[in-house]
Order: structure tokens, then sequence, then C-alpha cells
């Protein structure tokens, strides 16, 4: 059953029983009422009666019967003739009857409650849909045992309450449909809120985790909606998140794979081949030197592969290190490879807040990457700078390269993605030296920023910290 079904049938409950209350108490009063009245009317007709009667009876000459009880005999009938409308018995003895002008549906054993009480008593007697009061009195007439019994018809007053709860009832049913309606409308409306609610829980179990409410109110209800939908957001977020994070490592294995299967199908190849003992001399040193790159470029990419897991459980050190030291340990790492394009180095005199040897791999895959790209420029040239900016130092590396893409800037930092992916295996690339200069600037709490246009050249940059004398030199 619907909440707001349950909240209908409540409140049709508690009108019904209000209804119900009302109208025992105030038909119950009228009635009782009515009642009372007609019933102090009958006491005044019965002793009016009883007076009569006996005014009658002793008024009436001796010689008008022979016996005691024919006189009260006619003395009853002489009032029954001027007062038809009276209904009187007289009985004697107990049993007797005297007089009667009762009902005829009344049996002996009907009246025997109000015959055997010396007494004066009254009852209600019932039959077919008619009600009576019955009195009875003792009447004082010498030398006899008599009994006065008077019955009035109270069936109107029972009619005229029946018809009142009728009235009630027809009455009650349309105020309770009414009221149900009402309450229908004003239900549904109060509830539209939580029907809300149950349709966006309903969609977001359902998968549909961009479902909201947006239910606007200043009740428990809108804060309910206003915390579901915040609640909603983040577990979009969060879906989004793993769903984004379960594709970078799906690429990331298949990059991994295929950066894998590649030189080592080639090296398989030529050591198979070299094994044949067939070759020319020139081919052989060709074959060895193509397995010795590649296995020099597997080496030198397990090593940085190896460096970016190992910076997911490393602090960096926070010690002061000056710009000329970090360029010249660069310069020095950068002197045991085979020349290539010329690197500027510009020092700006800053001392840097930050751990050396990270910073001199960061700044040693980018000065790579640079001159990567002048490759094949005739007057390729890299700059490596670094100057103080707003309370910082901003390390810039800058080429006249061959540029990137605007579409492929965002990917740079993903693990083995490359731009150019035939010319970086040729240069020994790998797609990890970028991904693993991300991470060391995430640990030194900054971001690299790219800026490149294609035939021109690229531009990366970062912010560090500036390193102050109260910089205490503390090991992670």
């Amino acid at each position: 059953m619907k909440f707001r079904t349950k909240i209908t049938a409540a409140v049709v409950c508690l009108l019904a029983a209000a209804l119900a209350l009302v109208g025992v108490l105030v038909m119950g009063q009228a009635f009782a009422a009515n009642l009372a009245t007609a019933r102090t009317a009958a006491n005044q007709r019965h002793s009016q009666l009883q007076d009569a009667l006996l005014k009658e009876y002793y008024t009436l000459p001796a010689s008008a019967s022979p016996y005691p009880h024919g006189l009260l005999s006619q003395a009853a009938m002489n009032y029954a003739a001027q007062h038809g409308a009276e209904v009187f018995a007289l009985y004697r003895d107990g049993s007797l009857p005297v007089y009667s002008a009762l009902p005829q549906a009344l049996r002996p054993a009907d009246l025997a409650p109000l015959l055997g009480d010396a007494e004066s008593t009254a009852m209600l007697w019932r039959n077919q849909g008619t009600v009576w009061l019955l009195q009875a009195t003792p009447l004082p007439v010498s030398g006899q045992q008599t009994v006065l019994i008077t019955g009035t018809d109270l069936t109107p007053v029972f009619r005229a309450r029946n018809a009142q709860l009728l009235t009630w009832l027809a009455a009650a049913a349309a105020a309770l449909a009414l009221g149900g309606l009402v309450c229908a409308r004003f239900s549904a409306r109060l509830t539209a809120p939580l029907a809300r609610l149950e349709s966006a829980s309903r969609a977001m179990a359902a998968g549909d985790y961009a479902s909201r409410t947006r239910v606007d109110t200043d009740d428990e209800i809108g804060a309910l909606s206003t915390h579901f939908d915040a609640m909603a957001g983040a577990v979009q977020d969060r879906v989004e998140a793993l769903d984004e994070s379960l594709r970078r490592e799906k690429e990331f294995v298949a990059a991994f794979t295929h950066e894998l299967k590649t030189p080592m199908t080639t090296m398989m190849g030529y050591a198979d081949w070299l094994r044949a003992g067939s070759a020319e001399a020139a081919d052989v040193k060709e074959a060895a030197d193509y397995i010795y790159h590649e296995t020099h470029r597997l080496e030198e990419f397990s090593f940085k592969l190896l460096a970016l897991l190992q910076l997911d459980h490393q602090q960096p050190e926070r010690l002061p290190v000056p710009d000329r030291a970090l360029f010249a340990a660069v310069q020095r790492s950068l002197g045991r490879l085979d020349g290539g394009t010329p690197v500027d180095y510009r020092p700006g005199g800053c001392t840097l807040c930050g751990d050396k040897s990270l910073l001199q791999d960061l700044l040693l895959n980018l000065v790579r990457n640079a001159r990567t790209a002048c490759r094949e420029v005739p007057d390729g040239r890299v700059t490596v700078t670094c100057r103080a900016e707003d309370g910082k130092a901003r390390l810039t590396v800058e080429d006249n390269g061959c540029g990137v893409p605007a579409k492929d800037l965002a990917r740079l930092t993903e693990p083995f993605y490359m731009v150019d992916k035939s010319r970086s295996r040729r240069s020994g690339g790998s797609g990890i030296g970028l991904a693993l200069c991300r991470r060391i600037a995430e640990l030194h709490g900054t971001a690299l920023e790219f800026a490149s246009t294609p035939g021109q050249g690229t531009c990366v940059s970062l912010l560090l910290p500036l390193a102050r004398e109260e910089v205490p030199h503390e090991n992670p």
C-alpha cells in the first residue's frame, strides 16, 4: 500500500470516528430529551387518569352494581366513553382483568412484572416496530387489590430517532466521501516529493546515476531531497571516476602489453635468425645492434615504470635546492648521452623547496622529451629557465620542435600515451616519462602546465615553493 493511501485511510478513519462520536453524543442527547419529555407527559396523564377514575368510582351510587368490582368496571367504562383516546386497564387480585383497552397483542405474561409489584412501576414493551410505555399504580379502593395500568405509545419518539440516524448516516457518508477525496488530493500533493524520491532512487538502482529529485521545499522532505541529490551526485562522480579509472587501467594493460610484445617479437626473430648461422657479418651486426637497442629501451622502460609505481608510496623531502645545482645535475646526466639538440640553462638564482633527486628526474625527462621533439628541426634548441613568480619559483622547459596538437595536450601525462608512436619508439620513448613527471609534480603539491603549437614548439612549466631560512631540514 502506498504511503498516500495510508494517509488517506488514516484520515478517513479518524474522520469517521469523530463523526460517530459527535453523532452518538448529539443524537443521544436529543433522543434522551425527547424520551424524557414523553415520559413526563405520560406520568402526568397517568396521574390524571388515576384521579379521574377514583373520582368516578366514588361518585357512582352503590346501586349501580351489586358487586364492588362492578362499580370499578362501570367507572372505567364511563371514563373511557368520555376519553376514547386513553389506553388503560384495571386488574384486581393480581391477574383478573376488570377493564382493558390495552393493545390486543399484550399477553398476561407480558403484564406479570407490573401486576406482581405493590409499588408503582413502569416498563417498555416492543411489538412489531411499536414501542409502548406501560405504567402501573395500585388504586386505593377499599376492600379490593386493584392495579391501574396505562399505556403510552412512544413509537413516534423512536421513529424520530431512527429518522435522525438515517439522516446522520447519509450526511456522514457524504462527509466521509468528500473528506476522503480532499484528503486523497492533499496526500497525493503532500507525498509527491516522496514519490519523486522513490522514482529517483529506483532509477539510480537501475543504473541511471544522473537521476535527481530536485524537490524545493522548506521542510524535512526538502532537506532529504537536497541530501539525496548530493549523495546521487557523489555516487555519479564516484562511478564516473571508477569507469574512467577502469578505462585507463585497460588502456594501461593494453599499451603495456603492446610495448613489450612489439620489441620482444622482433628480438626473438633476430635471435632465431642469428641461431641459424647463415647471416653475413654486416647483418649479424645489424641484428645485434637492434637487439641491444631494444634491450636498452626495455631496461629504461622497466626502470621508469618501477619508479612510477614506487612514487605512490614515497614522500618527497622538503629541503632547499638551488636552481643552479639542480640544472648542473641535469646537465651532467645528459652529458653521458649521445650528442643532440643543445640545451640552454638559465637559472634565476632561486632556491627551491623540494626533493632534489625527484626534481632532477622530472627535469631530465622534460629535457629528453624536448630534445626528441627537436630532433628533426635543423636549428632546434631547448631552454631551461627558473625565475621567481608571486613568491614561488617557476621552472620552465621550452623547445622549438614539432609541437603537440591541441587534442593531445590533455592526455600527454597518461601512461603509455604517445602522440607519434612510431617516432617515439625509434627514439627510445616509452610513454612513461611524462606520467612520471606528473606524479613528481603532484608529490610537490603542483601540476604540469602545457602550452604548444604544432610546428612551433612546446612549453612545459610548473610552480614550486621557494625555500626560506625558517624552513626546517627534515627527512621524510
